[in-house]
């Protein structure tokens, strides 16, 4: 009776491990490893929620894989941590971090702030089952890095409603670590930018090209721009404000290369009224480009004035600072006896190799 319940078990076992793919079981694998934190390490984002960062390893056989994660983590998401302060000293401490993937525990202890132990990441059978079946053979350390990132079946069903269906495990990784969920592809289609790519959807989270900022740049006036456009005006810091200064200088008919080459070069609404200041007052945007490349500043030209060289066109500045002609070379020609120099006799010296014979007769 005994052998028979034996071989009975014996055989259900061996049916049930036929049943389940091989990669489940190699997604089911447990990970350990050891950890390090500093308390002191952690930062609060702008909802207020307070994040640290741990320091992951653990051995591999992969060489595409150096065994080594730095991951962030929500403070209040970490179950049993408990800890007081950023110099929190606890002996003993068990803490973990629940996610759909799977659950990672740590245990440890912290010393004026920073903790080390161990950590073991069991996964979610459940879970890898069902991402088996349009991802296959996902290794466990593939199912801890969604676990970390909280890459949930819900956060995936709610991005392929919005028609994104094919994507790999690398894409969902991507979109949640900026946080590209369904309310911003949402946001994104109600802005104007409807079918973008997963890389697109990321590199306009990356750089703050939201939908809030393509409503202001509407505002603006600038209603049917492109993504990309969008993307270069958030990064070179093209904001309505620039816009509203610059119209109110002037400068009414800029495009989107314009205003974006103005903030590359450092033509701010500051510079071009310290300029129009000095006199300068019927100057084009190309103008202040040129003058900003080269380093004409105010300084420049106050030091001109002071040497007599006054109203000095904007084109013969750019060649004087072009051509080394500075406020010191025309001291050193005016020491060997070259008073009445115009601009265009200095930058002919200095081009001639009036810069060489000075340093000679030095």
């Amino acid at each position: 009776m005994t052998n028979s319940r034996t071989s009975t078990l014996a055989l259900t076992a061996c049916l049930l491990a036929s049943a389940i793919p091989a990669a489940a079981f190699q997604a089911s694998r447990p990970l350990d490893g050891t950890w390090h934190a500093r308390l002191q390490d952690t930062w609060t984002r702008r909802d207020g929620q307070q994040w640290v960062s741990f320091n992951l390893r653990y051995e591999t056989d992969n060489r595409f894989d150096n065994g080594r994660w730095g991951v962030s983590i929500p403070m209040s998401e970490l179950e049993g941590l408990g800890a007081r302060g950023d110099r929190w000293t606890a002996k003993d401490v068990k803490f973990s971090l629940r996610r759909d993937a799977g659950r990672l525990d740590f245990e440890g202890s912290f010393d004026e702030g920073r903790g080390a132990g161990l950590w073991r990441f069991a996964p979610n059978t459940e879970y890898v089952s069902v991402m088996n079946k349009r991802y296959k053979e996902l290794s466990s350390e593939q199912v801890l890095k969604l676990a970390i990132h909280d890459v949930s079946r819900a956060f995936i069903g709610a991005i392929q409603s919005e028609g994104y269906q094919n994507l790999t495990i690398d894409d969902l990784t991507k979109m949640r670590i900026h946080g590209v969920d369904a309310d911003y592809i949402q946001a994104m289609k109600k802005a104007g930018y409807d079918k973008l790519t997963v890389d697109e959807l990321v590199k306009s989270r990356i750089h703050g090209a939201t939908p809030q900022f393509a409503q202001e740049m509407r505002s603006a006036g600038f209603d049917k721009l492109s993504l990309d456009d969008l993307v270069k005006m958030r990064i070179h810091g093209v904001s309505p404000t620039f816009i509203r200064e610059m119209r109110e200088l002037g400068f009414k008919d800029l495009d989107t290369e314009d205003l974006v080459k103005l903030r590359i070069h450092g033509v701010t609404p500051a510079f071009i009224r310290e300029m129009r200041a000095l006199g300068y007052k019927e100057l084009g945007a190309e103008d202040f480009v040129r003058m900003r490349i080269h380093g004409v500043t105010a300084q420049f030209v106050k030091e001109l004035g002071d040497l007599g060289f006054k109203n000095v066109s904007a084109e013969d500045l750019v060649k004087m600072r072009i051509h080394g002609v500075t406020p010191e070379f025309i001291r050193d020609v005016r020491s060997a006896g070259f008073k009445n120099m115009t601009p265009d006799d200095l930058v002919d010296f200095s081009i001639h190799g009036g810069r060489r014979w000075l340093k000679k007769r030095a």
